[in-house]
């Protein structure tokens, strides 16, 4: 992707950003916000996964408080979704974790959105620590990942469906990798358990 291509999809992706937030001032227009705040992301998933396929994305880590983190994610999408339930448990994870916030949490919106498309009543948010790595964990209450999505797990953009693009799990899983301690990369897994269930693990 060429420097005049990615200008024109960053400037699109910051008049849609532009436009939800607009939108979010009006009661009777939460459905049109939500879209446009998703045309947004995929706008900034492709400028990763290109900078990605051109070696140029890296990870910046610092401090990040594990349950603001997760807090904020969730009160975004309260907004958005206000029907549904969300959850936060944060009882087993460290009180601050070492990542790449920005990366991260646009990892992580994606799966959360998709949770709040799919889900029945309510959304779970969850970090923990679990055989010696962060797991950050997006779970719902809908009917779970398509059985080609789980052969998949991200390891190739997966073609357009109902439950989401597939490029934001083949960029999640990217930004997992990019994360690496002491030998050990960060990975992603995806079940289904009583509902879709993704989980992001960093070491």
């Amino acid at each position: 992707m060429n420097e005049l291509y990615a200008a024109v999809i960053h400037d699109v992706k910051n008049q849609l950003a532009e436009l939800a937030l607009r939108l979010g001032e009006r009661a009777d227009a939460q459905q049109e916000m939500s879209i446009a705040m998703s045309a947004a992301r995929r706008l900034s998933e492709m400028l990763l996964v290109a900078r990605q396929e051109s070696e140029l994305l890296s990870v910046n880590p610092d401090s990040v408080d594990t349950a603001d983190f997760l807090s904020i994610m969730a009160a975004e999408y309260q907004e958005l979704f206000p029907a549904l339930k969300f959850e936060i448990d944060t009882s087993g994870a460290p009180a601050f974790a070492f990542f790449d916030d920005a990366l991260v949490r646009l990892a992580l919106s994606n799966a959360l959105h998709n949770a709040c498309r799919s889900a029945r009543t309510r959304v779970r948010l969850a970090a923990r620590e679990r055989d010696g790595m962060l797991a950050l964990e997006v779970a719902d209450d809908g009917p779970g990942y398509p059985e080609t999505m789980l052969e998949n797990k991200g390891d190739t953009p997966a073609a357009a469906s109902n439950s989401g693009t597939g490029l934001g799990l083949y960029l999640a899983r990217k930004i997992a990798e990019l994360h690496k301690l002491e030998g050990r990369s960060g990975r992603i897994e995806l079940s289904n358990n009583g509902g879709a269930v993704f989980r992001m693990f960093l070491p």
